[in-house]
């Protein structure tokens, strides 16, 4: 199959130890879509402080999203029970549908209905995250502020993804936030 991001591009962006491959199994209790475990297998997910992919957190945790929050947290919607969780980026939790490939972020301190889908698919998320890697990494220009940048870079996203914008509370919205206020 072929990504808009390459296993090379990770690799090259975030280093030997920060990229994670999840294992791809065959099996009866196996619903994770066939281009979802291709990409996760095959090109991986980045892991480093900012991204914490579910890979790169402690192993002896479920995977389950079901698992991860107990009746202090809230009743976790019907339709996330069989949710798996992703990654943690930017105080929120990363759940990926297993069936639609679709993934959804619950914010930290937010009730569990109150989710919204992040990206469309891992493949999105990735190319994202790629994109963020190079941002930081590029010079900075004097001839372009870091608001230019970070336009730039928001509409090179949408571009290729609009959902991870299309709430203004977003993660997204709220990492871009904080790197035009100095906090990145």
């Amino acid at each position: 199959m072929s990504f808009a991001v390459s296993a090379d591009e990770l690799l090259s962006a975030f280093g030997l130890t920060g990229v994670v491959y999840f294992p791809r199994h065959h099996g009866p209790g196996n619903r994770l879509d066939p281009r979802t475990a291709d990409f996760l297998s095959g090109v991986g997910l980045p892991d480093e402080t900012y991204f914490m992919s579910k890979a790169g957190v402690g192993q002896e945790e479920s995977i389950g999203l079901a698992e991860w929050f107990g009746p202090e947290d809230g009743t976790l919607p019907a339709e996330c029970r069989t949710w798996l969780v992703l990654a943690h980026f930017a105080a929120s939790l990363l759940a990926l549908d297993p069936e639609s490939g679709k993934v959804y972020a619950f914010g930290e301190g937010e009730p569990l209905d109150a989710y919204t889908q992040l990206h469309r698919d891992v493949e999105s998320l990735a190319y994202a995250l790629l994109l963020f890697k190079r941002f930081e990494q590029e010079p900075e220009d004097d001839a372009d502020g870091v608001d230019e940048r970070l336009d730039r870079l928001r509409a090179r996203i949408e571009a290729f993804d609009p959902l991870p914008f299309e709430d203004e509370q977003s993660q997204w919205a709220l990492v871009l936030d904080e790197v035009a206020e100095g906090v990145w």
